[in-house]
Formats: C-alpha cells, structure tokens, sequence
C-alpha cells in the first residue's frame, strides 16, 4: 500500500480560518459622565415624544449632534426627549437636527451655529 497523505489533495482539511480584529468601546471619560448625570438631573423623563409627539412614560434624553459635538449638545441644550422607537429612527433623528438648527438661528447667525456644531444641516433649494 502506499501512502497518500502527504500528496497533493485539491481541497485543504483544515481551511484558515479568518479572525475579525476585535472592537474596542471606548469608555466614558469622568468629565463626560458627569455632563450627562447633570444632564439627566434637569430632565423629565415622562411627557410627549419630540419626535412622534406621543405620550410616554419613558423618554430618553437625546443628544441631536452626536460624536465628537456631544459634549456641545449638551451645553447648548440640543437634547431631545424621544421614545426608544423614535431614539432609533434615522428620518426622526435628522428632521431634528434641521428643526434644533432653525430653533437656534432665531436668536443667532448661521455662521454661529457652523462654528459651533461644524456643519450646515439645512439644505437650501
């Protein structure tokens, strides 16, 4: 008899198996857990959705531009109160990104508002 095993096989026995580099979430600095706890003091967490406009007994507080001007949300009072379905809906999220711009260009320029948040979210025409 003769030995195959060390031959040529046109399927490997064990194919490599592919690792996906592991994601790290980044932990809360002190300085912003305590901006949201503060935040959080201030709010009603029972009322009508801002965005469906619908009562409930527990709304989370949202911060409309997040990321990196999270922090500038809360300063400027950019949190909206929203239900878990509207926290989650893309179509809510933006049409409240143009209504708390417009909110803040009644009392300031547009120019104001791009220095501080970085971008227009305001399509003209």
């Amino acid at each position: 008899m003769i030995d195959l095993s060390k031959s040529f096989h046109p399927v490997p026995k064990n194919p490599p198996k592919e690792t996906k580099p592991k994601t790290e979430i980044k932990q809360r600095s002190s300085k912003q857990a305590k901006l949201e706890r503060d935040r959080d003091k201030k709010v009603v967490k029972s009322g009508k959705c801002d965005g469906c406009h619908k009562n409930f007994k527990h709304l989370d507080p949202h911060e409309v531009y997040g990321g990196s001007n999270r922090k500038r949300s809360i300063e400027y009072g950019f949190v909206k109160m929203l239900c878990r379905k509207c926290h989650g809906d893309n179509k809510v999220l933006q049409r409240l990104k143009v209504e708390v711009q417009k909110e803040y260009e009644k009392t300031h320029t547009r120019d104001e508002f791009i220095k501080i948040i970085g971008k227009n979210h305001i399509k003209e025409g």
